[in-house]
Formats: C-alpha cells, sequence, structure tokens
C-alpha cells in the first residue's frame, strides 16, 4: 500500500511540474507574440551625432570590419567614409547614381550599393571608391513582378556572409512602397543571389530566390544582426525598427528615436548607427536583449 502512495504521489508530482513547464511555454509564447504585435522603446543609451557636419540626404549607412569605418552612401551620388568618431576619410561621387542603401561583404571588404529604380547592385572598391561591377537585379520571382518598373524601387541592402555558399553569401533587399492596396506595389523583403564568385562579367544578372511580403509601408533601411541572426528592418513612415529572422517571421517591433531614418547598420562591438535624411548619423549603445 505505502509503494501505491509513493508512485501516486511521484506522478502527481511529475504532472505538477509538467503542467508548470507547458504553462510557462504558452506564456513564454503569447509574450513572444505580442512582442511581434506591439512596438515597445528601443531600449538604448544615446552615445551622439557623430558626422561633424551634415550629409547631404544620407540614404543608407554600412561598417566595414576590417577598416573599422563607416561609409554612407546618399542620394546625389556620393559615398562618403567616416571613422566612428566622425572624422572624414575621403568622399567619392559615382556619376550622380541614386544611391538608397549601402552594404560590405565582410569576407571581401568589397562595398555594394543599391541603385533606387535602376534595380542595380553596384561593387565598389572600398580604397578608391570606384566601381567595378554590376549587377541588375531581375524584377520578377517566378513571373510575378515583386520590384514594379516606374515605382518607388530598391530602398535597402544588405549582404548576408555564408562560408558555403558558392557566391559568398546572399544580399537581402527592401521595396519602398507607401500603398496597402492589393494591386499596389508590394512592401516586399527578397533574398537575392548575384554571381560575386562565380563571374568575373562587369555587368551581370542578380536574381530573386525568395521573398517575405511585409504589412508595414516604407522599408528604408536594412541590415544584418550577426549576434542575434536576424534581419533589421526601418520603416521610415512609421518610426519602427523591425527585427525578423531569415524565414520572415517577425520577433520585435521598436520604436525608433529621432526622424526620418534612411539607414542601419551594427558595428559588432555593441553600437547602433542610424542615418537621417536630416543629415545626421546618430550613434546608439544598443541594449536589446540576447
Amino acid at each position: 500500500m505505502r509503494h501505491n502512495k509513493i508512485t501516486l504521489l511521484l506522478c502527481f508530482l511529475g504532472i505538477s511540474v509538467l503542467m508548470v513547464y507547458l504553462l510557462m511555454r504558452i506564456e513564454d509564447s503569447e509574450r513572444r507574440k505580442q512582442a511581434a504585435i506591439i512596438p515597445i522603446d528601443l531600449p538604448y543609451d544615446w552615445v551622439g551625432m557623430i558626422n561633424k557636419t551634415p550629409i547631404p540626404e544620407p540614404s543608407g549607412v554600412t561598417f566595414h570590419p576590417s577598416r573599422k569605418t563607416i561609409f554612407i552612401a546618399d542620394d546625389g551620388g556620393f559615398i562618403h567614409e567616416i571613422r566612428q568618431e566622425g572624422t572624414v576619410v575621403q568622399k567619392g561621387e559615382l556619376n550622380g547614381r541614386d544611391l538608397e542603401g549601402i552594404t560590405v561583404d565582410p569576407t571581401s571588404g568589397w562595398l555594394y550599393a543599391a541603385v533606387e529604380e535602376e534595380e542595380v547592385i553596384l561593387e565598389i572598391n572600398p580604397q578608391t571608391l570606384q566601381i567595378r561591377r554590376e549587377f541588375k537585379v531581375n524584377r520578377l520571382f517566378e513571373g510575378k513582378p515583386l520590384l514594379i518598373e516606374g515605382g518607388m524601387g530598391i530602398e535597402a541592402i544588405t549582404f548576408i556572409p555564408d562560408t558555403e555558399h558558392p557566391e559568398g553569401g546572399t544580399f537581402w533587399i527592401g521595396n519602398q512602397s507607401f500603398s496597402r492596396k492589393p494591386n499596389g506595389e508590394p512592401s516586399v523583403v527578397c533574398e537575392v543571389v548575384a554571381p560575386l564568385r562565380t563571374s568575373e562579367a562587369t555587368e551581370a544578372e542578380a536574381i530573386i530566390i525568395r521573398f517575405f511580403e511585409m504589412n508595414l509601408l516604407d522599408i528604408s533601411g536594412l541590415t544584418y544582426d550577426a549576434q542575434a541572426d536576424s534581419l533589421l528592418l526601418i520603416s521610415d513612415t512609421t518610426n519602427l525598427l523591425v527585427e525578423l529572422k531569415r524565414d520572415g517571421t517577425i520577433l520585435h517591433r521598436y520604436l525608433l528615436p529621432g526622424d526620418d531614418q534612411e539607414g542601419i547598420t551594427l558595428d559588432g562591438l555593441g553600437y547602433m548607427y542610424i542615418a537621417q535624411e536630416n543629415g545626421q548619423v546618430i550613434k546608439l549603445a544598443d541594449s536589446r536583449l540576447r
């Protein structure tokens, strides 16, 4: 009889522990769902504006890990390289191309800038700021037009390195849209492959291999958070920073400081840089939970 009581007690304890575990999982799942829906203030410590003089209409920003500098693209077709404390390293013009985003392949060190409306990715030498190659992004995905000709065009770009990928990694681009109408221009984030390693052609095609339609407008900035293996996306109109997995799952929505945010990058040292249309590049100590 005593043995049966002990067995029943152990079963009861086991069931209780299991129920507590399941309730904790449900609570955690609900908390994650709420975090993906309800925006919260971005946790950060203000460092300040780093560029000494305003940059006219900056449209993208990226941190170069080997040069330890920040590259900024502007709407007038200029690229600016500055140090982390803001001093200017160099400035170059890319023939007036409408640059709307900039990123870097950390393995090769090459810069890549997105040209709005042309839907072109430029490969740029970081030392000379000269264009080496161009990759025209095919506007279609499985026959469906995603990047509408005559539309707002690419507004954001980032590169995710992958040593096992034949091209060394893939690009992710954001298409700007101000419409949620069924037949309007889609607000999408697309993964794009360009022949970075398998071709030496000065002009080649890049193709969209998958995409996610977003339920927010005005995608203006995009970067890769290597530590979290997630994408950080800026929506300028709504002042939102959206963190999402590479499968499109939204993890968090954060309210951004400032206005007219056009680009975002991380330096891997705990700092976030945001380029604003008013010419400022602001630096924040990133305090998001890891």
